[in-house]
């Protein structure tokens, strides 16, 4: 996937570097403009001083911008006091803002696959389960994204995306995966609580884990 930059003002996510190895979640908005592009959006933050408010990346049917580096906290899903998820915070988790709404406010469905696209890549670069993608409203039961709200079986049909690959093996309990370094790498970061479960229930695809193997040899999990 082709993913453009534009990193906001730094004044809009924190300037403090994060560890890759905590991001835990993925969580789904919506930027209620509508007819708006994953462009416009990257040049606001750019330019604007917005107040706290950012993401790390834009999708719209045609592109996806990247705003705030990964290895950085943007702040997209709440903050101390309005959460409702148990876990799931900015410092944890990656921000993906949809451009969902066309001009007349109808859903582009373009824009969704193309953020179900964004999203598998991701939830295969940094280890996140389907369980683990979750909307701002799970988080902070604020109306966002408010199509797939109003419409939980347009965020089922979402998640279901999430899940398409007809050839990829899933494991679902450690010991399915083969034992050595891939089941040892699982091992570690299940003791270091970096995957939730004590080694059932994982759902971790075998692209996953092999992501997790090389970020391992890199020394990004010591």
């Amino acid at each position: 996937m082709q993913i453009k930059t534009k990193i906001a003002r730094q004044e809009n996510f924190t300037a403090k570097p994060r560890r890759l190895a905590d991001i835990d979640y993925i969580v789904v908005h919506y930027t209620g403009n509508r007819g708006d592009t994953a462009k416009n959006n990257a040049d606001y933050f750019a330019r604007e001083l917005t107040g706290q408010t950012s993401a790390h990346f834009f999708v719209d049917e045609r592109e996806v911008w990247q705003s705030v580096p990964e290895n950085h906290t943007a702040w997209h899903c709440g903050t101390k006091g309005t959460y409702y998820h148990p876990t799931c915070r900015n410092a944890n988790s990656i921000g993906v803002e949809v451009c969902m709404l066309d001009a007349r406010g109808k859903v582009r469905q373009g824009s969704i696959d193309l953020a179900a696209e964004l999203v598998r890549e991701l939830m295969q670069k940094h280890g996140v389960p389907v369980g683990h993608v979750v909307r701002h409203y799970d988080v902070t039961h604020k109306d966002c994204p408010a199509p797939m709200v109003q419409n939980p079986a347009l965020w089922q049909a979402f998640k279901e995306k999430l899940m398409e690959d007809d050839n990829m093996k899933y494991y679902e309990k450690l010991t399915d995966i083969p034992a050595g370094e891939l089941r040892e790498t699982v091992q570690l970061l299940i003791d270091r609580k970096a995957i939730a479960g004590n080694g059932s229930g994982l759902h971790l695809s075998e692209d996953m884990v092999r992501m997790m193997v090389y970020n391992r040899r890199m020394g990004l999990y010591k």
